[in-house]
C-alpha cells in the first residue's frame, strides 16, 4: 500500500514539473507573469518532491549541472567586493535563480517521453507564431507609432531571438513527426513568415543573428554537400545578401550625412507674410541634407496647423515627441522652410504622418527596415559632428557610448571587476570619466560579455565561458544543428544586449541550453 502511495506522488510530482515546462515555454513570448509562475511552480515541485537526498545526489553525479551551478556560484562569489549588494541580490542573483534550480529540476526528475518533448517545443513554437499574429494585429489595427509594438508582449530583443529559434526548429520537428510532404511544405511557410516578421519587427540584433546562422548553413553546406551545383547557389544567395545589406547601409549613410551648401550671410530674415524668420545656424540636424532649424516662422505655422489638425501645434505627436519639431523635420526633409508659403505645399498625408511622428517625406515609401537603417546612419551622423558627444540619435551610437564608458571602467578594475551588482556604477564611472551626455540615466553597457567584464572582470568572463564550454562538451551537444543555430543566434545577440539580465531573457537562454543538453540529444526529436 506504501509503495502504490509513492509511485502516486511521483507521477503527480511528474505531471506538475511537465506542466511547469508547458507553461514555461508558452510564456517565454508572451507573459513575463506565467514566466514567474512556471518558475516558481518548478522551483516548489521540485522542493516537495520525496526523496530529496537521493536527488541531490543523483545531480552530483552530474558535471554539466553542476557545471551550472557553479556560474551561479561565481556571481555569489562577486558579493565579496560588490559595491551595491543590495542591487546584486535583489537583481543579478534574483534573475539567475534559473542557474540554481533548473539544471538540479531536469537532471533528477523522471525524463519525459518523445512525444512530451516534441510537445514542448510544439508548444513554444506554437506560442512564437500566435505572439506575431497577435503583434501583427496590433500594429494594423490598433495603428501604435512604434514599431516595436509589433512584440506586445515581451521586449523585441528577446523575441527576435524566439523567431529565429522557431524558424529553424519546426521544419526539423515535422519532418521527425510525419513524412507528410503537403505538412512539411506548411511548416516552411510558416517558418518563413517567422522570418518575414524579424523584418517586421525590424530588430537589427535579430538580422545580425539570422546572418550568423546563414553563415553557419553556408560552412555547413561546403562541407558536407557533394553537388557543386548546390554550393554555388547557396553561396551566391549568401553573397547576394550580403551585398545589399552593404548597399542599403552605404545608401542610408550616404544619405544621412548629406549637407546642402547654405550660406548663412545670406539667409533672408522676412517671410512673404512679414513675419520674421528664426534662424539656429548652431543647429546641425539635417533631413534629407537640408538644415532643420533655419526658415522657421512659427506664427504663421501654428495657425495654419491649427486648423488641419485636432493637435495642438505646441504640443505632442502621436510618438510623444513635440510636434513642431517633428514638422520642421518633416517639412525640411522636403525641403521646405517652415512658413506659410512651406506648409501649403503639404497634403493630408503628410499632416497625418507628422501627426504620428514620422520625421522624413521618405520613411512613408520606404520600408520598415530602410526607415531603421537611415536613423541609425542619421546617430552617426550627429555622433561624428558633434565629436561623439551626443549619442542619444541612435541606438547604435548609445551603445558605442556606453561601450566606450565600459572600457575605462574595466581599465579601472580589469582583473576581478567591480563586483556583482555594480554595473551601474561602473558604467557611470566611465560615462563621467568621457564628459558623456548620457551620464547620471543609469545605464547599462547593452552588451552581455562587458556587463559580466564589469562585474567580475577579465578572469569571471574567462571563468564563466570555460564552464558553459565544459557543459557542451560534457553532453555532447555541439554536435546537435539546432543547438548550434540557438547558440549563435544568443551569441550574437549578447554583442549588443544584456540578454541575461532579464527574466526573460536569462530563462530562455538556460532553458533551452538544458533542453537541448539533456532531452533533445536522448530522442534525436
Amino acid at each position: 500500500m506504501i509503495e502504490r502511495v509513492n509511485i502516486s506522488r511521483r507521477s503527480v510530482h511528474f505531471w506538475i514539473c511537465y506542466l511547469g515546462f508547458c507553461l514555461l515555454v508558452i510564456s517565454l513570448p508572451a507573459s513575463r507573469f506565467m514566466l514567474t509562475i512556471s518558475l516558481m511552480l518548478l522551483a516548489v515541485n521540485w522542493l516537495a518532491e520525496p526523496d530529496l537526498r537521493e536527488r541531490i545526489k543523483k545531480y552530483l553525479s552530474s558535471k554539466p549541472a553542476i557545471a551550472f551551478t557553479l556560474i551561479f556560484g561565481l556571481n555569489a562569489i562577486g558579493l565579496l567586493w560588490s559595491k551595491d549588494p543590495g542591487y546584486a541580490i535583489n537583481n543579478d542573483l534574483l534573475v539567475r535563480l534559473p542557474l540554481l534550480f533548473m539544471p538540479a529540476i531536469i537532471v533528477t526528475s523522471p525524463m519525459p517521453d518523445i512525444k512530451q518533448i516534441r510537445l514542448l517545443l510544439i508548444l513554444f513554437i506554437s506560442s512564437v507564431v500566435t505572439v506575431s499574429f497577435i503583434g501583427l494585429s496590433v500594429r494594423i489595427f490598433q495603428s501604435p507609432v512604434d514599431f516595436r509594438d509589433a512584440s506586445p508582449f515581451v521586449p523585441a530583443i528577446y523575441y527576435s531571438m524566439m523567431l529565429l529559434l522557431a524558424a529553424f526548429q519546426l521544419p526539423l520537428l515535422i519532418k521527425q513527426i510525419s513524412g507528410n510532404r503537403i505538412l512539411y511544405f506548411i511548416c516552411l511557410a510558416i517558418s518563413g513568415w517567422l522570418i518575414f516578421f524579424l523584418f517586421y519587427l525590424r530588430s537589427l540584433s535579430g538580422l545580425a543573428s539570422l546572418s550568423g546562422v546563414l553563415l553557419f548553413l553556408l560552412v555547413l553546406i561546403i562541407k558536407s554537400r557533394r553537388s557543386l551545383f548546390l554550393k554555388i547557389s547557396v553561396t551566391s544567395v549568401v553573397v547576394l545578401l550580403s551585398g545589399l545589406a552593404l548597399w542599403l547601409s552605404a545608401s542610408m549613410y550616404k544619405l544621412a550625412h548629406l549637407e546642402a551648401e547654405r550660406d548663412f550671410h545670406a539667409l533672408q530674415e522676412y517671410t512673404l507674410q512679414g513675419n520674421r524668420y528664426f534662424h539656429d545656424t548652431a543647429n546641425i540636424l539635417r533631413e534629407n541634407g537640408h538644415l532643420v532649424y533655419i526658415y522657421i516662422a512659427d506664427d504663421e505655422l501654428e495657425d495654419l496647423w491649427n486648423e488641419r489638425s485636432e493637435l495642438e501645434y505646441y504640443g505632442h505627436d502621436l510618438s510623444n515627441n513635440y510636434l513642431r519639431h517633428t514638422l520642421y523635420r518633416y517639412m525640411s526633409s522636403k525641403g521646405l522652410r517652415k512658413d506659410k508659403q512651406g506648409f501649403v505645399k503639404l497634403t493630408d498625408s503628410d499632416i497625418r504622418a507628422v501627426e504620428k511622428g514620422t520625421t522624413n517625406h521618405l520613411y512613408l515609401k520606404w520600408p520598415g527596415m530602410f526607415i531603421r537603417v537611415h536613423q541609425m546612419m542619421m546617430g552617426v551622423y550627429i555622433y561624428k559632428k558633434t565629436s561623439y558627444t551626443d549619442p542619444a540619435w541612435s541606438v547604435l551610437t548609445e551603445r558605442v557610448d556606453l561601450w566606450r564608458a565600459s572600457w575605462q571602467a574595466f581599465l579601472k578594475h580589469p582583473l576581478l571587476g567591480w563586483g556583482t551588482g555594480s554595473v551601474l556604477h561602473a558604467v557611470e564611472y566611465g560615462l563621467e570619466k568621457n564628459d558623456s551626455a548620457l551620464t547620471g540615466k543609469n545605464m547599462k553597457p547593452h552588451n552581455q560579455y562587458i556587463y559580466i567584464l564589469l562585474n567580475m572582470g577579465l578572469a569571471g568572463l574567462v571563468v564563466t565561458i570555460l564552464l558553459y564550454s565544459f557543459i557542451i562538451k560534457e553532453t555532447g551537444v555541439y554536435r546537435i544543428f539546432i543547438y548550434n543555430v540557438f547558440l549563435i543566434v544568443c551569441v550574437i545577440n549578447f554583442l549588443a544586449n544584456n540578454s541575461l539580465e532579464s527574466q526573460v531573457g536569462h530563462s530562455f537562454f538556460v532553458f533551452f541550453t538544458l533542453f537541448y543538453c539533456f532531452y533533445y540529444p536522448r530522442y534525436h526529436c
